[in-house]
């Protein structure tokens, strides 16, 4: 009886040091909302190549780096905003950093939305504005400020709703829950139901840049899917979605 026991035991050690030999290492990328579904399609193409399996995970940039603060398990982390990319900057692998992507922020309505242009903001039928909460979500940073550039924050702000990340602030336009919103020109792309009113002039906000870094203690494999990202494959894709190359 005894020895069947410790045959056991050794099959079950045995077994566990196989199964980890023949697992899959594991990675997670944290990436900004108005990156899903670019991010997904790099990841797919990615892993068929590679013997790894990438775990995505995707918030508004303000989030994604508080939790990075915290020692959350991220590898990579790609953000909408230069402003919350550096303040995990000492949490950044120095050697695997870059300014990966570039965007631009447009005015959205539904398709069958009467609204053609900035001055219809004001319209008594315009009654809700939907953008993304400037504390946490880099596009609504950039719309404030760029209302603020334009003149317009002070008669538009009691219309404003704001959303979690860019993605929702989508779908309260696609939804009706707002006659008009902010979102980046790649969210329009992806989007069927909205079309673009009008881009927001460059000279009322600085440029939209996506940078993305190792942070530091991951594992090599996560070094090696930095490099992938900047790979001319990867940037296909990424430009398919609407995002540019930061040159």
């Amino acid at each position: 009886m005894t020895f069947r026991i410790l045959l056991a035991i050794t099959f079950l050690i045995l077994a566990g040091c196989l199964s980890n030999q023949n697992s899959e290492e594991t990675i997670t990328i944290a990436a900004a909302s108005s990156l899903s579904d670019a991010m997904e399609e790099v990841i797919e193409t990615y892993e068929k190549t590679n013997d790894i399996d990438i775990s995505l995970h995707v918030a508004s940039s303000g989030v994604l780096a508080n939790q990075i603060k915290q020692e959350a398990p991220i590898d990579v982390f790609v953000s909408a905003s230069s402003e919350h990319f550096n303040a995990v900057e000492d949490d950044i692998d120095s050697s695997y950093r870059t300014e990966l992507l570039s965007n631009s922020l447009v005015l959205i309505s539904k398709k069958t939305s009467p609204i053609t242009k900035w001055d219809d903001l004001f319209s008594s039928e315009t009654k809700r504005i939907a953008i993304g909460t400037p504390e946490t979500v880099p596009a609504g940073a950039y719309a404030k400020e760029a209302f603020t550039s334009m003149g317009i924050w002070n008669d538009l702000e009691e219309k404003l709703v704001y959303g979690k990340d860019v993605r929702q602030v989508l779908t309260y336009i696609k939804t009706g829950n707002a006659e008009a919103g902010i979102v980046y020109s790649s969210d329009h792309k992806v989007s069927k139901d909205v079309k673009i009113v009008s881009e927001v002039p460059q000279e009322h906000v600085p440029p939209i840049t996506y940078p993305a870094g190792v942070v530091k203690g991951a594992p090599k494999a996560a070094q090696a899917f930095f490099t992938y990202l900047k790979s001319e494959q990867a940037m296909q894709i990424f430009e398919d979605y609407g995002f540019k190359r930061n040159e």
